[in-house]
C-alpha cells in the first residue's frame, strides 16, 4: 500500500471529512469526561443551553468570535498561500502593545481620532511582525512554522518584562505609593471602543471583522492577486514558471494576516481587557488555527465556525466549575479538535492505494 495525492478533491468529500473530523474530536472527549465520571450527554446538553440559550452566553460567544473570525481569515488566506503563520499570537500582541503606547500618550485626543488611529496604528504593528518571517521564508527559504513561532515567544518576553518593570501601575492605597501588581494603567476613557448596551461586544471590531472575512474572500476568488495567492499554495513549481512572485504572494499574506492580528489586539485591549495583566493573551492566536482550517476561506464558514467555536470557549469556563473539571481540560479538548482536523485533511488530500 503507498499513499497517493488525490488529484481533485471534491464538495461533499471536503464536508464530509471536516464534519467526521469534529465527530471523532467529540467522541475523544467523550471517553475523558467517562474517565472523570461526567456524563458525556449531560455534559453537552448543558454546555449548549447556557451558552447559545442565554443571553448572555450568546453575547460572550460573539465576544470570543471577534478575535477569532478577524484573525482565523487572516490565516486562511496566508494558509492558502503555502504561508504557515503559526504565530498570529505575536502578532496579535504587537498590535496591543502598539496600542496601548499611543492610549496612554495620546489619552486626551478626541474618540473619533484616536479610536481610529488604534486600528491603524494596531493594524501596522502586527503586519511589521508578520512580514519578518515572510522575509526570511522568501530570501533565505527559512521555515516559516519556526520563525512565526519563535517571533511570537521573543515578544511575549519583551511584553512581560514592560509589564513588570516600565509599564507597572504606580497606585496610592491608604496614603501610601507604590509599585503594585503587575498591571499597567487602565487605558483612557477617550480609547476604550464603544460596545452594543448591556454586553461586552464591542461593535466596531466586529464590524471590521465581518467585513475583513467577506473582502478576503473576494480577493480571493475576484482578482488577480487571489489567484496568484492560490497559484502559489497549490503548485509553487508552477507558478513561479508562471512568472508569480514568490516574494510578493509571501508579503502580501503576511501584510493582511499579520495586520488582523494585530487587529485583533486592538479590540482585545480597548474593547474588553482596557489594560495589561499577565493573563492578557487568550489563546486566540493558536484557536483561530483550528477555525481556519475548517472553514477555509469562505466567508459564511468562517463566521458560524468562530461563533460556535467562541461558545465552547465560553462554556469551557462554566463547565469546568460545574463539573469540577481539571484546569486544562478545554485546552486539551481544543487540542483533540486540531488533532482531528489535522489528521482528517491529510486523509483528504491522500488515499492508500495498492502499490
Amino acid at each position: 500500500m503507498k499513499l497517493v495525492k488525490r488529484v481533485g478533491i471534491s464538495r461533499r468529500l471536503l464536508v464530509g471529512v471536516r464534519i467526521l473530523s469534529i465527530v471523532i474530536a467529540f467522541a475523544l472527549a467523550s471517553l475523558l469526561l467517562l474517565l472523570h465520571e461526567v456524563n458525556p450527554v449531560d455534559f453537552y446538553v448543558s454546555l449548549l443551553f447556557n451558552v447559545f440559550g442565554t443571553r448572555v452566553g450568546v453575547a460572550e460567544s460573539v465576544v470570543r468570535m471577534i478575535p477569532l473570525l478577524l484573525i482565523s481569515s487572516g490565516l486562511a488566506l496566508s494558509f492558502r498561500a503555502g504561508f504557515w503563520n503559526i504565530g498570529a499570537e505575536g502578532q496579535l500582541l504587537a498590535g496591543a502593545m502598539i496600542g496601548y503606547l499611543i492610549a496612554s500618550n495620546f489619552g486626551d485626543s478626541p474618540s473619533y481620532v484616536l479610536i481610529p488611529s488604534l486600528f491603524i496604528f494596531g493594524y501596522l504593528a502586527g503586519a511589521a511582525w508578520g512580514i519578518i518571517p515572510a522575509l526570511l521564508k522568501a530570501k533565505l527559504n527559512v521555515n516559516d512554522v519556526i520563525s512565526t513561532l519563535m517571533l511570537y515567544y521573543i515578544l511575549h518576553w519583551i511584553f512581560q518584562h514592560m509589564i513588570h518593570g516600565p509599564w507597572k501601575a504606580v497606585e496610592t492605597v491608604g496614603g501610601l505609593t507604590y509599585g503594585g501588581f503587575a498591571h499597567t494603567q487602565v487605558l483612557p476613557e477617550n480609547s476604550q471602543l464603544p460596545v452594543i448596551p448591556g454586553t461586552r461586544v464591542h461593535w466596531p471590531t466586529l464590524m471590521i471583522a465581518l467585513a475583513s472575512a467577506i473582502l478576503l474572500y473576494l480577493l480571493l476568488r475576484r482578482t488577480t492577486w487571489g489567484f496568484e495567492i492560490r497559484a502559489l499554495g497549490g503548485n509553487p513549481d508552477a507558478s513561479r514558471a508562471a512568472g508569480i512572485s514568490r516574494v510578493k504572494v509571501l508579503l502580501l499574506v503576511a501584510l493582511i494576516s499579520g495586520g488582523l492580528s494585530g487587529t485583533a489586539g486592538i479590540g482585545e485591549l480597548c474593547g474588553i481587557q482596557k489594560r495589561f495583566t499577565p493573563g492578557f493573551l487568550s489563546g486566540y492566536g493558536f484557536s483561530a488555527i483550528i477555525t481556519a482550517w475548517l472553514s477555509g476561506s469562505n466567508p459564511v464558514n468562517l463566521i458560524i465556525s468562530n461563533f460556535l467555536y467562541g461558545g465552547l470557549l465560553v462554556g469551557g469556563s462554566y463547565a469546568m466549575i460545574s463539573y469540577k473539571l481539571p484546569l486544562g481540560f478545554i485546552n486539551m479538548f481544543n487540542g483533540l479538535i486540531l488533532l482531528s482536523v489535522l489528521a482528517g485533511e491529510f486523509l483528504m488530500r491522500y488515499e492508500l492505494r495498492r502499490g
